[in-house]
């Protein structure tokens, strides 16, 4: 970990140590909550057409699905940060945004989640394989997401069938090392992921 996060993370695990020994101390240290923000600039000026997505919220792999900011200091060393969180579930929150990205694509009609009653032409599955801040270079901390994404196609009556499948990573610097940086960055991670797999969706479906 980067030695000012690494410093920030030592002096809240302290704080809450002694809070758990009975200490007198009146102060606290408060969490602090994050989420996620990529957008797509504006809605795609192609045609829409009238192909319906149903897409499932991703899965994610167990060592990222906790709230708290993972940090990536060796190459099989992780560091969980209790104070700094995300505001909601990570694979919600992505899947929240691959949605409303793919809703402004103009790819399909409409993009439902898995409990809707309309009958989706196409389903999107995916699971994301890592989500962490890598600071393995001090001197170059890093945001990393990465995660698979499967098109299926329905046809009446058949089982879906896989037509598309792709592992997409993203690793991006971070412009401020410290967890708001390291959010920021990931919001620019999943803008590439989603700009790139719009782009393949688009091949794809022609």
């Amino acid at each position: 970990m980067i030695p000012r996060l690494r410093a920030c993370f030592c002096i809240a695990m302290l704080v809450w140590l002694a809070a758990l020994s009975g200490c007198s101390s009146t102060e606290t240290y408060s969490r602090k909550y994050y989420v996620f923000h990529a957008a797509r600039p504006s809605e795609s000026a192609r045609t829409q057409t009238d192909f319906i997505l149903e897409l499932s919220r991703l899965t994610i792999d167990s060592a990222f699905s906790g709230s708290g900011l993972v940090y990536r200091v060796g190459d099989s060393k992780y560091e969980s940060d209790f104070y700094n969180e995300f505001l909601a579930s990570p694979s919600a929150m992505i899947t929240d945004t691959m949605r409303n990205w793919l809703s402004m694509s103009r790819l399909f009609k409409r993009v439902l989640d898995s409990g809707s009653l309309i009958d989706p032409t196409h389903i999107i599955e995916g699971n994301i394989t890592a989500l962490y801040g890598d600071f393995r270079e001090p001197s170059s901390p890093k945001a990393t997401i990465e995660m698979r994404v499967f098109l299926l196609e329905i046809e009446t009556g058949e089982d879906p069938l896989p037509i598309f499948g792709k592992t997409y990573t993203s690793s991006i610097n971070l412009e401020s090392e410290d967890p708001e940086g390291l959010v920021e960055a990931y919001g620019r991670c999943l803008e590439k992921i989603l700009s790139t797999l719009e782009s393949d969706l688009a091949e794809r479906l022609s």
